[in-house]
C-alpha cells in the first residue's frame, strides 16, 4: 500500500514540475518578446522576436553571420535581462528532463513495483 502512495506522489510531483517548466518557458518567452517589441518596433514580427529570444537564451556566443538588428536584439536581451534568460534556460532543461523521468517512473512502477 505504501508503495502505491509513494509512486503516485512522485508521479504527481514530476507531472507538476513538467507543467510548471512548460508554463515558465511560455511565459518568460512571451515577456521577453514583448520587451523586444517595446524596445524596437521592428520586432513586431513574432517570428523575428522569438528567434532573438532563442538566440539570447542559448549559451553559444554570437556569430557575425546574424543580421544587424537580430544581433543587437540578442545583445540587448543578454545585457538587460540576464536573470529571466537564466530562468528560461533552467525551464528548458527541466522541460526536457521531467518527461524522461516520468517515463522512467512509469516503467519502474510497471515492471518493478507492480503498482500499475
Amino acid at each position: 500500500m505504501e508503495t502505491i502512495v509513494i509512486f503516485w506522489i512522485l508521479f504527481g510531483v514530476l507531472g507538476f514540475a513538467f507543467a510548471l517548466a512548460v508554463q515558465m518557458r511560455m511565459m518568460i518567452a512571451l515577456v521577453l518578446r514583448r520587451a523586444l517589441k517595446a524596445w524596437r518596433a521592428s520586432f513586431e514580427d513574432r517570428g523575428k522576436a522569438n528567434r532573438a529570444v532563442v538566440l539570447a537564451a542559448g549559451a553559444a556566443p554570437l556569430t557575425s553571420e546574424l543580421e544587424g538588428d537580430l544581433s543587437e536584439a540578442v545583445e540587448h536581451l543578454r545585457e538587460t535581462y540576464p536573470k529571466p534568460l537564466g530562468h528560461l534556460r533552467t525551464a528548458r532543461r527541466y522541460s526536457l528532463v521531467t518527461p524522461v523521468l516520468l517515463l522512467a517512473l512509469l516503467a519502474l512502477g510497471r515492471t518493478v513495483l507492480g503498482v500499475i
